[in-house]
């Protein structure tokens, strides 16, 4: 059942985040991500088919349907600059494209990635944690705060990490706000505002890697735990 839109407005970013049921995994193979992914990139923009059922398409199909529901400003939903997925939960940094555009996104997205899991496992009902969680972000200092906190939730309280290591995880926007590879998902102009205001790409990883070791959600509880 799609979720009532939410009054959040169109100039903050937003801390999105949710789990699995009772905290259990929802992610359990690389192409679970895959697939979370790929409906996130589709459901960026109004469609008039499921992104299973697009899936479902012929080559030749797919790419008349694409002409036919181009992807422009006008049925833009979302702008994503910063995420990560975990093996039971997942972080956006998103700002609205237009009103109720970020409860739209986020209920296809779920309920689509649902369907296929259910599926896949033979099993029924909710998969995520009720609605999802959201914070608002109107300061620069701690939006950089907060992408850093998702940038770096895969190693928590790890210790002897390299920077190697982070780049290296395949399922969060870190790659794409330092330089080392192209995503889909995020916003590019919006991401190089934000990379700007962090006095660039070298700077932003400096900033990053300056907290490996220490309390990664340290200084910003309210924006990132419930």
């Amino acid at each position: 059942m799609a979720s009532k839109p939410r009054l959040l407005d169109l100039t903050s970013f937003y801390h999105v985040y949710n789990c699995g049921v009772d905290k259990r995994a929802v992610f359990l193979s690389d192409y679970d991500y895959t697939r979370f992914i790929s409906a996130c990139i589709y459901y960026l923009y109004d469609q008039s088919i499921c992104y299973s059922q697009y899936l479902d398409l012929s080559s030749e199909a797919k790419k008349d349907y694409l002409i036919r529901n181009p992807r422009g400003k006008e049925n833009l939903r979302v702008i994503i600059i910063c995420y990560c997925l975990m093996p039971n939960h997942f972080h956006f940094l998103i700002k609205q494209a237009r009103y109720g555009g970020m409860s739209v996104f986020l209920s296809d997205v779920v309920n689509s990635y649902t369907r296929y899991f259910n599926r896949k496992n033979e099993r029924f009902g909710a998969l995520f944690q009720g609605p999802y969680k959201s914070k608002n972000i109107s300061e620069v200092g701690s939006l950089l705060q907060v992408s850093r906190y998702i940038h770096l939730n895969p190693f928590g309280l790890k210790t002897e990490l390299s920077d190697e290591d982070i780049v290296k995880y395949p399922y969060s926007s870190y790659a794409c706000w330092i330089g080392g590879r192209e995503d889909k998902l995020v916003g590019r102009k919006e991401l190089s505002r934000w990379v700007t205001s962090g006095s660039g790409k070298q700077s932003y990883k400096e900033f990053v890697e300056s907290k490996l070791d220490k309390n990664i959600s340290g200084g910003i509880e309210s924006l990132v735990l419930e």
